[in-house]
């Protein structure tokens, strides 16, 4: 398995790029990723079409919130999520 690598774009804004991980692994990496994030911002890029609707459920349960969800090209999501 390959390594998550989380790219610091500014204070407390991360993003983390999970395209070609399969389902249902980036609903399973996001709450290692939410469980480290203090507060802010990460952003996480996936093409896996479960994982619009599995990471939000998991990000909540955490308290985290997932404010946005955008397609950013043909299968691809950029998922928003904030603590």
């Amino acid at each position: 398995m390959r390594e998550l690598n989380a790219i610091r774009v500014d204070d407390h804004h991360y993003q983390v790029d999970m395209r070609g991980w399969v389902c249902p692994y980036p609903k399973y990496a996001v709450e290692g990723l939410v469980r480290k994030l203090d507060r802010g911002r990460l952003d996480l890029l996936v093409d896996c079409p479960s994982a619009t609707e599995d990471v939000p459920k998991v990000v909540k349960a955490m308290g985290g919130s997932v404010t946005e969800i955008n397609q950013i090209g043909g299968g691809e999501w950029q998922i928003v999520i904030k603590k």
